[in-house]
């Protein structure tokens, strides 16, 4: 009975699990395009998260590393593999994962068997008549078909899965990541031409020059700032001038870019 329960839950559980081969790969989103950066062929390194993606991204960008995807699903186990054999086909050279229990409920499955009862009788009958008595023994059998339900409690169990996957990226601009100005700041500076920084590069040209997340780029070398700008500026006279607005304080702040670190 009791090996019987086990595979009925095993295939229970299977059902919810198996929907697809790899779910890894089927809830796969790819983050951004980065032409420059670098396919890795060894072996990924699978990293625990912080909890929060955001801080997980900041934390690679720092170290060099760009998010090329993310995988978001929940399933009935918490197991990982797939994930990086995932993150080995996109070339990545770590993914950030995390599989957190969202939920566990208790139900139970029928199993249905065959019963069969079989009953035993006898006796010894005694017979008076005018003729005399007598006496003898009797038996027999009875066996009655049927089937008996029990019901096997089993534990399911919900988990919340996500990787994020990351490649190196070279050595190139000015360091930072940008992100799309809110409304409210488009309207406080009156323009949407402006680069809004998320993060900066651990050692970049942006990180030197003491930039920091969530300052706001509103000018390169006097002109309206946007990316275009900016690519241009990298390989005209160094060193680039920027106008910065900072908690709503404009600083001007000279960048240098190093050979090593201009567009080839």
């Amino acid at each position: 009975m009791r090996l019987i329960a086990t595979l009925i839950a095993g295939i229970a559980l299977g059902a919810a699990q198996t929907a697809h081969a790899n779910d890894w790969e089927k809830f796969f989103r790819p983050i951004g395009k980065w032409p420059t950066a670098i396919a890795f062929n060894g072996e990924p390194e699978m990293m625990s998260t912080s909890g929060n993606s955001d801080a997980d991204i900041e934390q690679m960008w720092r170290r060099g590393y760009a998010p090329i995807g993310f995988t978001s699903f929940e399933t009935g186990n918490n197991k990982t593999d797939d994930a990086v054999r995932l993150a080995k086909k996109l070339h990545a050279r770590y993914l950030v994962v995390s599989a957190n229990l969202k939920s566990s409920t208790m139900t139970s499955i029928p199993l249905t068997l065959p019963n069969t009862t079989t009953s035993y009788t006898n006796g010894t009958a005694n017979v008076y008549g005018s003729g005399g008595s007598a006496s003898g023994t009797y038996s027999g059998t009875t066996t009655t078909y049927g089937t008996q339900t029990t019901y096997i409690p089993i534990r399911i169990n919900r988990f919340s899965k996500t990787a994020i996957y990351f490649q190196e990226l070279p050595k190139s601009g000015i360091g930072i990541l940008m992100r799309e100005l809110s409304a409210p700041e488009m309207q406080r500076l009156e323009t949407r031409h402006a680069i809004a920084i998320r993060f900066v590069r651990d050692g970049s040209p942006a990180y030197t020059a003491d930039i920091f997340p969530g300052d706001i780029i509103t000018k390169i070398n006097g002109q309206p700032a946007d990316p275009d700008a900016l690519k241009t500026a990298l390989t005209g006279p160094q060193p680039i001038a920027l106008r910065i607005d900072r908690n709503g304080q404009q600083r001007d702040i000279s960048v240098n870019v190093p050979p090593e670190w201009q567009p080839k």
